[in-house]
């Protein structure tokens, strides 16, 4: 955050040694002020605990700079407040952040809208290696808000914070992120990466992510299950209704077609090895490919090591 300087006529200029009349008379009114507020209304100050509950409320969907705004406080009040920072705050304060919430309304960018479309290009992103950290300086919000955002605890967003993660969206999608340790989050919990997406539908809530081509049918499952991709909601309902269709198949029969699926699958892994291959004569680093190509480096490895270049095959044979 920055500090803005003190300017002549408030308080704190006055503090910092200035005798100008208009800063001795800022002081002046201040004491005032305050000797009436201690012999009219008590104490001036009061528990931080309401404004800290409301400011960091209101934290999971605005910025700091936008609560501040709203309320005509200071920034770093409004900071330290979602930060539990603050023990007590002045009266006026209190009252200001209790009634920030209305005021957010009239400020631009703070319409609510559908956070589909946020929280998947957030959690694309993490899948490819920002934290929520990255984030957070990307688009200018605090990092908790992010974490908010990526565990989807919040339907709807502000348009400005649609508008900063799609604009992060556009800038990161296709550059790497410095963190292993939360793409390998992202694995686990099955967050699909940009090339999992389609610009026209990521915003759409009944769209799904295309993690193998074929998402969302028995052949996808199969191609999850073959090259080890964290599998797909839609995938597993596919298999589920493939096999629901196919319970009248048993034995040999049943085991013949499911072999036969696999087998399709299979060929995705011999495509994702030549590509590999194209790619690395290109010069291209691992993390690129795996950008480029969809999936982890782990699974390109793999895949090339299943299927080898036709002329490691003839080497083997001739030796």
């Amino acid at each position: 955050m920055t500090l803005t300087p003190p300017e002549h006529g408030e308080r704190r200029c006055y503090l910092r040694g200035c005798r100008r009349p208009e800063c001795v008379n800022a002081n002046k009114r201040y004491c005032k002020r305050y000797n009436y507020d201690r012999h009219h209304t008590g104490r001036r100050r009061v528990d931080a605990a309401a404004a800290t509950a409301e400011a960091q409320r209101l934290a999971k969907v605005w910025s700091y700079n936008q609560i501040a705004t709203a309320a005509g406080c200071d920034p770093r009040v409004a900071f330290n407040l979602i930060h539990n920072q603050l023990e007590n705050v002045s009266r006026t304060t209190e009252r200001r952040i209790l009634g920030a919430h209305a005021a957010l309304d009239g400020i631009p960018g703070t319409a609510l809208v559908d956070a589909t479309g946020t929280v998947r290009r957030g959690r694309a992103l993490a899948a490819i290696g920002y934290d929520r950290n990255d984030l957070a300086a990307e688009l200018d919000i605090n990092a908790d808000a992010v974490g908010c955002l990526l565990n989807a605890k919040r339907r709807q967003v502000t348009s400005h914070t649609a508008q900063v993660m799609a604009a992060a969206y556009q800038k990161l999608s296709n550059t790497p992120g410095p963190s292993t340790r939360t793409r390998m989050r992202a694995a686990r919990l099955g967050w699909a990466p940009p090339t999992a997406w389609d610009d026209d539908t990521i915003d759409d809530p009944n769209a799904h992510s295309e993690w193998t081509g074929h998402c969302g049918t028995d052949r996808g499952y199969h191609l999850h299950k073959t090259e080890h991709i964290p599998m797909c909601p839609p995938c597993e309902a596919g298999h589920q209704q493939w096999l629901a269709e196919h319970q009248h198949l048993k034995g040999v029969e049943l085991r013949s077609v499911i072999t036969r699926a696999r087998g399709q699958a299979a060929g995705r892994g011999a495509a994702l090895a030549e590509n590999a291959r194209e790619l690395l004569a290109q010069e291209l680093s691992w993390e690129a490919i795996s950008i480029r190509l969809g999936a982890d480096p782990g699974q390109i490895a793999a895949a090339m090591r299943k299927y080898p270049a036709t002329d490691d095959r003839q080497m083997g044979m001739a030796a």
